[in-house]
């Protein structure tokens, strides 16, 4: 099934996307939270981490390794949150 509307999303099913992105949302909020240590802010890596997602769904060779792929942006996403935060502090 996940197979399936990774490859719609791929093709540009806004609402293959969506069924992803909220069956994920969850998992992704803890491993932001996790890296970040605030909730504020893991919402917004995970925002962003689900706008690159749908701007590169096109790129992602293996539907299979979607969880993975969704994973990696997010943490990503966390990191890129976290610069920008310390350049803030400065």
């Amino acid at each position: 099934m996940q197979q399936e509307l990774v490859e719609r999303a791929r093709s540009g099913d806004h609402d293959a996307f969506s069924v992803l992105a909220r069956a994920s949302i969850g998992r992704l909020y803890a491993v932001a939270t996790l890296i970040l240590r605030d909730g504020d802010r893991a919402q917004d890596a995970v925002q962003e981490a689900l706008v690159s997602a749908w701007r590169d769904v096109r790129a992602i060779r293996d539907p299979s390794a979607w969880d993975a792929w969704l994973h990696r942006l997010t943490v990503r996403a966390c990191y890129k949150v976290a610069r920008t935060d310390r350049r803030r502090d400065r």
